[in-house]
C-alpha cells in the first residue's frame, strides 16, 4: 500500500457506520471472493433472506442503539469467522439463525435436531443435524453450548458441545450419504 487515506471515524453504535455495514457488509470481509466456494457466504448486502432476517431482528429490538452497537460490536470481521459452505446460502436453505449460522461462534445447544429446510419449492426438509445425546441439559441447570466446523464443499461437519461444568467436551461428525 503506497498511500491511505482516513475518511471518517466512528463510534460503535453510529447509525452511519450501521447503514454503510447494511449496505455493504461484504467489503468488510478480509477474504477473497475469487474462491468459487467463498460465493456461498450469505449477507444481508447480497442476499434478500438474510436481509430480512436481519430486518426482522433490527424491528423485534427494544433499543435501536443496543442493536446497532451488538451488530457493530462484530467489526472488524475475522478472515476465519465465516463457514463458506454450501449450507449457509440463504438462497438455497433456511434454518434456525439463533442455532446455527456460517459466523463462527458458540450458539446454545438443543434437544431437536437443527433442519435444512429447501428455499426452492418444493420447500422440503433436505437434511437434520442432531447433536446426540449430549447435547440438552440433563438436569436443566447446565448450560449447554455448541459451535459447528463445516467443510467447505463437502457434505462434513464437525459439531462441538461444551458444557460449564467440568464434564468433557463432546466432537460429533457429521456427514450426508
Amino acid at each position: 500500500m503506497e498511500t491511505t487515506e482516513i475518511v471518517a471515524f466512528y463510534q460503535n453504535s453510529a447509525e452511519d457506520l450501521y447503514h454503510l455495514f447494511e449496505q455493504y457488509c461484504d467489503h468488510f470481509h478480509s477474504t477473497s471472493r475469487n474462491s468459487l466456494y467463498m460465493n456461498f457466504i450469505s449477507s444481508h448486502s447480497n442476499n434478500i433472506h438474510a436481509l430480512e432476517q436481519l430486518r426482522s431482528i433490527k424491528n423485534k429490538a427494544t433499543s435501536s442503539s443496543q442493536f446497532v452497537k451488538k451488530m457493530l460490536g462484530s467489526l472488524p470481521f475475522s478472515c476465519q469467522s465465516q463457514s463458506p459452505s454450501p449450507y449457509f446460502d440463504q438462497s438455497l436453505f433456511r434454518f434456525d439463525e439463533k442455532l446455527i449460522s456460517a459466523t463462527d461462534r458458540h450458539r446454545p445447544s438443543t434437544d431437536h435436531p437443527i433442519k435444512f429446510i429447501l428455499r426452492r419449492p418444493p420447500c422440503s426438509l433436505k437434511f437434520k443435524i442432531k447433536l446426540g445425546p449430549e447435547a440438552g441439559s440433563a438436569d436443566g441447570r447446565t448450560k449447554k453450548i455448541s459451535s459447528f466446523l463445516f467443510h467447505p464443499f463437502l457434505p462434513l461437519a464437525l459439531s462441538f458441545q461444551y458444557t460449564s461444568s467440568s464434564q468433557p467436551s463432546v466432537v460429533n461428525i457429521h456427514f450426508r450419504r
